[in-house]
């Protein structure tokens, strides 16, 4: 069937990096995803094709975070498309929330009036870089935090005057310090000028304090199915024990922990492990245990898991961990991915010991061509 065309909302689609596919109505966005993923599974000689694919009810606004640079002449938005060094000043856009223009609006006028220069990412020079704005839709929190470069300082009236700015607009308002020359909206140093350093978010009844800097599924409704899923996949968990690879900060351990006699969460970033022990307590979970560990490194056979998460970023699986889950032979894998053509090379390493009995697709990213893939693998 031809695609239906659709008359994108931004008046920046086609030069804006953010959404590729506003041009297509949503419908065709998800059957296309589904469709690719299908052929993908065709081509690589699978049998086995998607159980379904999940729209997002809410395909407009749905992210709950965004980070915008700042271009070296003062503009705020997103990068143009494909051109690294070219911000382009945004004075709407649909990712976020509908107050997103305001306070990118009330952040441009701020810093420019400061007389501070603006970071340029071809001679490593200025001072402003990022706004990173994260939002707690089922809570209702908003964090602002101003991102920046070491090489000038605010001073407490300016740092008040900040916090003036939107303090009817955030819950919490921070100041960041990336002192490397590195693009990213990463800080090394972050003070709190207003409420908590952390942003809290409820899913399917379960507490998460997010940090500045730290990774959260990023559409909060469609995070809430993702769990679901997972939890699905890995079937009844009662009186067994479940390993959670990439764990993050504890989203799929503390939901599983409700069931499962034990929980091992690994993750590289130790400040990820620091937030889920936080969730943990946050939540009186007592039977979870976080380790801060390359995946690759952690001796995690001895633990005997029977159901293993993994959950790795695009780059896929290491290769030691390959081995390892095809020595270990846990009764049942559940493997989330957001790039399904690593999942789909990576799964006939599996075969000779499992079967791919699940396949169920969720759109967590309308308007990209971005789609996440939940399979389910159990023991021959």
């Amino acid at each position: 069937m031809p695609k239906v065309q659709a008359k994108p909302l931004c008046p920046y689609f086609g030069v804006c990096g953010g959404c590729a596919l506003q041009n297509v109505a949503y419908a065709d966005q998800v059957e296309d995803k589904r469709q690719a993923i299908d052929d993908a599974l065709a081509a690589a000689g699978f049998d086995i094709r998607l159980e379904t694919i999940i729209p997002c009810p809410e395909p407009y606004y749905y992210r709950n975070r965004m980070d915008y640079p700042f271009g070296y002449q003062g503009e705020l938005g997103l990068k143009a498309k494909g051109k690294w060094w070219k911000t382009l000043d945004l004075e709407t856009c649909f990712l976020l929330s509908k107050e997103t223009p305001e306070i990118l609006c009330r952040a441009r006028e701020w810093t420019k009036s400061s007389a501070l220069p603006f970071w340029n990412v071809k001679t490593n020079q200025g001072f402003f870089r990022y706004l990173v704005i994260r939002e707690g839709k089922n809570t209702g929190e908003r964090m602002i935090m101003l991102v920046t470069s070491d090489q000038a300082t605010l001073s407490d009236e300016q740092k008040k005057s900040f916090v003036a700015l939107f303090d009817n607009m955030a819950s919490s308002i921070l100041i960041g310090v990336n002192a490397s020359i590195t693009d990213l909206s990463i800080p090394q140093t972050i003070e709190t000028l207003k409420g908590n350093p952390y942003l809290t978010e409820s899913v399917n009844e379960i507490i998460y304090r997010i940090q500045p800097a730290s990774f959260f599924q990023t559409n909060t409704l469609m995070a809430a199915e993702l769990q679901n899923t997972v939890l699905e996949f890995c079937g009844d968990v009662v009186d067994k024990r479940v390993m959670d690879l990439y764990c993050g900060a504890g989203f799929f351990s503390l939901a599983l922990a409700k069931s499962a006699t034990s929980v091992v969460g690994v993750e590289l970033d130790v400040a990820a492990i620091t937030a889920a022990k936080v969730n943990a307590k946050v939540n009186g979970i007592t039977n979870v245990s976080f380790l801060a560990s390359k995946a690759e490194e952690y001796d995690w056979i001895r633990d005997e898991p029977n159901v293993v998460i993994i959950d790795p970023p695009r780059s896929g699986l290491h290769k030691t961990v390959l081995n390892t889950l095809t020595k270990a032979l846990p009764e049942r894998i559940v493997y989330v991915s957001c790039k399904y053509q690593k999942l789909i090379e990576e799964l006939p390493a599996f075969l000779p010991y499992y079967k791919v009995t699940k396949v169920r697709a969720l759109d967590l990213f309308p308007q990209t061509p971005h789609v996440e893939v939940v399979v389910q693998l159990t023991k021959l």
